[in-house]
């Protein structure tokens, strides 16, 4: 069984102060992405009222992120963090800044919206999870489940603020709200800039294509990857088409962006809460069995949304849906980081994200052509297919209930 090592035993540069520099500057891509993540699919429903090309936008972007974030992983791992998360600030930055132009011009369309897709898409899959590998070495892994809770409470905030402000300042005028993005993300590239980040440990003299394999290798010997891999991805899918459904039906009904935003912010109201309670919850109860209780809760909550999708009982249902989820991704996300070498998180996170990411890319397009196609109901069906399934592995696998409390991690193989 491998070791786990502290931080002073690999070398790691973790330090109160590089984690706080380094949270400044993911918090201020958090908002800049946010935001763009907000008002691109809806600005492009607004231009073109087509709820399939609103889709378009957010799949094509989404599966362009998926398709080459095992190269990402690759060239995380090879080269600097640092200069990684100031070019993907970079060209997010610039590509916003231009479609601000063309909006204040009036010469938006979804061609340039598409092609903001596909820059948006390219750049996250080769840098974007740069910022997360490099989380590994400005904390030590014993306290990686608290950090995720205060980073869920921070991401839940700003889906509060970016909600709302998000569709009053695309109601007011687009090429505004594109630019407070932009802005954001020039900070976040500022930023990284104090954090002491150094070149992750590698073997030299492997190429690309052994890295990929090496880290392949390494996933294959753990047999809870699969499992958890899988349960992630089909829940992704879920959510992601009863969000993307209620969410393009609230605009559809009222014709006001705005009341898209307020959905998002009942669910961020539902994580700040969740994240308050989810590190006693985390550090107390066995993660094999937090799981199974956590999807319960989400797959019972979507469920819902699709008889009650307005009104106070939505707002009460999105409340009670995601109130657990910052105790399960910490969970999650802790149990596979204390597993997985510094050297290799570039390529891991890539590889375990490419599937369990990828599924959730493919519902805004789905959902959005069912929805136009057929109805609703059936666009809400679509999407609870596999949320049923994620739900039936969660409890039925003995791999995932047999993991331990954190503080046991270490007796435990991924």
């Amino acid at each position: 069984m491998e070791k786990r090592m502290s931080a002073k035993e690999t070398g790691s540069a973790a330090t109160p102060g590089a984690y706080r520099w380094w949270l400044a500057s993911d918090t201020s891509a958090a908002i800049g992405g946010g935001l763009r993540g907000f008002i691109l699919p809806l600005l492009t429903l607004t231009i073109t009222g087509s709820a399939v090309h609103a889709g378009l936008v957010s799949t094509v972007q989404g599966l362009l992120t998926q398709v080459f974030l095992i190269g990402g992983g690759v060239i995380i791992d090879r080269f600097d963090r640092r200069i990684l998360i100031r070019l993907h600030s970079a060209v997010n930055a610039v590509a916003l800044l231009l479609l601000a132009v063309l909006a204040w011009g009036g010469q938006l369309g979804l061609a340039a919206l598409l092609s903001a897709a596909v820059v948006f898409g390219l750049v996250a899959g080769l840098f974007g999870e740069a910022s997360d590998a490099a989380l590994r070495s400005v904390i030590d892994a014993e306290r990686y489940p608290k950090a995720v809770t205060v980073n869920e409470g921070r991401d839940a905030a700003i889906r509060l603020a970016t909600g709302p402000v998000g569709g009053w300042l695309l109601g007011v005028m687009a090429g505004a709200s594109l630019l407070v993005s932009s802005v954001f993300y020039i900070l976040a590239g500022v930023l990284i800039g104090r954090v002491p980040l150094k070149l992750p440990p590698r073997d030299a003299t492997l190429s690309p294509l052994a890295q990929l394999t090496e880290a392949l290798s390494w996933i294959r010997a753990r047999r809870r990857a699969v499992p958890l891999v899988l349960l992630v991805g089909m829940a992704n899918f879920g959510i992601a088409g009863v969000m993307t459904t209620t969410q393009y039906l609230a605009v559809q009904r009222t014709g006001q962006a705005l009341d898209a935003g307020l959905l998002t912010t009942a669910a961020g109201l539902s994580v700040i809460v969740g994240a308050l309670l989810a590190n006693p919850i985390v550090s107390r109860m066995r993660t094999g069995t937090l799981i199974p209780v956590a999807f319960t809760l989400i797959a019972v909550g979507v469920a819902g949304l699709s008889v009650f999708n307005q009104g106070v009982p939505l707002v009460v249902l999105l409340v009670l849906t995601f109130l657990g989820v910052p105790a399960l991704n910490a969970a999650l996300t802790g149990f596979f980081f204390a597993a997985t070498p510094e050297a290799m998180q570039g390529r891991v996170q890539a590889l375990l994200g490419t599937f369990a990411a990828g599924l959730g890319a493919l519902a805004p397009l789905t959902v959005g052509l069912v929805l136009q196609l057929v109805d609703a109901q059936t666009a809400y069906f679509v999407a609870l297919g596999p949320m049923a399934a994620a739900l039936v592995l969660a409890i039925g696998a003995r791999s995932i209930r047999e993991i331990p409390r954190p503080d046991d991690w270490a007796s435990i193989e991924l």
